[in-house]
C-alpha cells in the first residue's frame, strides 16, 4: 500500500520595485511616485496536480503629496501620502492532507468483520472531490496617511473592497453522490468591503515627561454572493456553526444576501412576565404547525461579527516612571450560548434530587427539555476587554554604570465589561462551548542588560 507524507506547500516569488519620477519642481527636486509589482506563485499538495499551482499578483501605488510645490511650505502638514493597492491571494487552509484524492481508512478495531475464526480489520472509501482548487481573495484598497503639527497627530485612513470566489467549505452532499454526506469543496462567493482607520496624539512632549495615545477603528460589511451554480429559489442556504447537544445539530446558516454564519434561529414565544414559554416558538411559515428543528420555521438573524472594532493605548513617561494601557472594544457581535443552552432545562435534574452542572439560566427558563433552536440563548457579545497595564521604572545607571536595570509590574486580561452571561464574550466562531474562564495574568519582572 502507498504512504502519504503530510501536506506541503511552495512558493516562487518575485517582486519589482520602480521609483516612477514624473517631473521637476522650479527649485530641482523630483516628484517620486513609487510603483511596487509582486508575484506569487504558489503550490499546494492539497489540490490535485492540475489546480495545483495558483498565480498570485499585488500592485501598489503611492502619491507623497507633501513633496508637491503647493504643499512643500505649508508647515502646519508635514506629511501626507496617498495609496493605492491591488493584490490576489490564495487560500488552501483545509481539514486532511490529500482531500482531492481517492483513498482508504483502516476501520477501527471494533469495527472488524469476523470471518470464521478470523477477525480482518475493514477499509472505508473517504469522500473526495477531485476538482478542489484554490480561494482566491481580490484586494482593492485606498488610502490616506498623514502627519500634521510635527506628527504631534497622524494617522491613516483605508477604504478596501475585497470579494472573495470560489470558497472552501464544507457543506452537504445528496446521498449517493459522494462517499459521504459531508464534503469540502469550492462553492460560492463572498464580498467584503470597510473602512480602517487608527489616529496616534502626542498631547506631552519634552525631555521630563510624554504621553502619547493611539486608537483604531474598523467597519466591516460582508455578505454572501453566490452559494451555487445555479439559482434555485428554493434553495435555503448551506447549515453550518455545529453546536454541543444532539447529533447533527447547526445553528448558523450561509444564504445568498446576508453575511456568513448568520444565525438560523427559532423565535422564542414569552409570556407576560417575560419567561420564555416551553417549546412554545413564532409560526413564520404560517403553516399551523411549529418545530424549532425545522428550517422553514427558523428565520436569519444577526452574525458574530462586530460592527465596529475598535483598539486603544496610551504611554505616559515621567521622568524614569512609565505607565501604559492597551485594549479593545468591540461592538455589535453576537454570541450563541451553547453552555446555557445545553445545561437549562429540568431533565438534568439527578435522580436523587440534587442538580447537574445546570446553568444558572435554568432560573429563569425553567424549560423541561433543551431547546436548542431557541434565539433566547443568542446574546448581544459587545465588550471592552484591558488586555494589558503596566508599571514600570528605568534605572539610569545601575552596577557602577556597566549595566541598566528595569523593573515592572504586568497585569493581562485585567478586566472586561460586558452584559454577556457567559464567560467570555470574546468567541470567534459565535458560538460558546467555553466552560473555563480566561486567565488574568500578574507579572512582577525585571529586565537587567549590560
Amino acid at each position: 500500500m502507498a504512504a502519504y507524507i503530510a501536506a506541503q506547500i511552495l512558493s516562487d516569488i518575485g517582486s519589482l520595485k520602480i521609483a516612477w519620477v514624473a517631473g521637476f519642481s522650479i527649485d530641482g527636486g523630483t516628484f517620486i511616485y513609487p510603483l511596487t509589482f509582486t508575484l506569487r506563485d504558489d503550490g499546494s499538495s492539497k489540490f490535485a496536480k492540475e489546480n495545483r499551482w495558483g498565480l498570485f499578483p499585488s500592485l501598489a501605488f503611492a502619491w507623497d503629496i507633501k513633496e508637491e510645490s503647493f504643499l512643500r511650505n505649508v508647515s502646519l502638514v508635514n506629511a501626507l501620502k496617498l495609496r493605492l493597492g491591488y493584490g490576489i491571494t490564495g487560500q488552501q487552509d483545509i481539514g486532511g492532507d490529500y482531500p482531492y484524492l481517492a483513498r482508504y481508512t483502516f476501520g477501527q478495531d471494533n469495527a472488524r468483520y469476523q470471518f470464521g475464526n478470523t477477525f480482518v480489520t475493514t477499509l472505508r472509501p473517504e469522500g473526495y472531490d477531485r476538482n478542489l482548487k484554490w480561494e482566491e481573495t481580490t484586494t482593492y484598497n485606498v488610502g490616506l496617511d498623514f502627519g500634521l503639527l510635527k506628527d504631534r497627530i497622524s494617522g491613516s485612513v483605508e477604504y478596501y473592497y475585497r470579494p472573495t470566489r470560489d470558497l472552501l467549505n464544507t457543506i452537504d452532499v445528496p446521498a449517493g453522490t459522494n462517499l459521504t454526506n459531508r464534503i469540502t469543496t469550492n462553492v460560492g462567493n463572498l464580498v467584503n468591503k470597510g473602512v480602517e482607520a487608527s489616529l496616534n496624539f502626542k498631547p506631552l512632549m519634552s525631555p521630563t515627561y510624554s504621553w502619547n495615545l493611539g486608537i483604531n477603528a474598523t467597519i466591516n460589511k460582508n455578505e454572501i454572493t453566490k452559494l451555487i451554480a445555479v439559482d434555485d429559489p428554493n434553495f435555503i442556504g448551506v447549515e453550518t456553526g455545529g453546536i454541543s447537544g444532539g447529533v447533527g445539530n447547526y445553528i448558523q446558516i450561509n444564504t445568498v444576501g446576508y453575511p456568513r454564519n448568520t444565525f438560523y434561529l427559532a423565535e422564542q414565544v414569552y409570556d407576560s412576565n417575560g419567561f420564555p414559554v416551553d417549546n412554545l416558538y413564532v409560526d413564520r411559515n404560517n403553516n399551523g404547525t411549529v418545530t424549532s428543528q425545522g428550517l422553514s420555521d427558523r428565520y436569519r438573524i444577526k452574525n458574530p461579527f462586530p460592527d465596529l472594532l475598535m483598539g486603544f493605548n496610551s504611554m505616559f513617561r515621567y521622568k524614569n516612571f512609565d505607565f501604559s494601557f492597551n485594549g479593545r472594544i468591540s461592538i455589535g457581535n453576537y454570541v450563541y450560548n451553547n453552555v446555557a443552552s445545553g445545561s437549562s432545562y429540568s431533565g438534568l435534574y439527578a435522580s436523587v434530587g440534587g442538580l447537574a452542572n445546570l446553568n444558572r439560566s435554568i432560573l429563569t427558563t425553567k424549560f423541561a427539555n433543551p431547546q436548542y433552536w431557541s434565539d433566547h440563548f443568542l446574546e448581544n457579545g459587545s465588550f471592552m476587554r484591558m488586555d494589558n497595564v503596566t508599571f514600570g521604572y528605568n534605572f539610569d545607571s545601575f552596577a557602577e554604570g556597566t549595566g541598566s536595570l528595569r523593573v515592572y509590574l504586568s497585569l493581562q486580561n485585567l478586566f472586561v465589561i460586558t452584559r454577556y452571561s457567559g464567560l467570555d464574550p470574546e468567541v470567534f466562531d459565535g458560538i460558546d462551548n467555553n466552560i473555563y474562564p480566561r486567565p488574568r495574568t500578574f507579572m512582577l519582572g525585571a529586565r537587567l542588560e549590560f
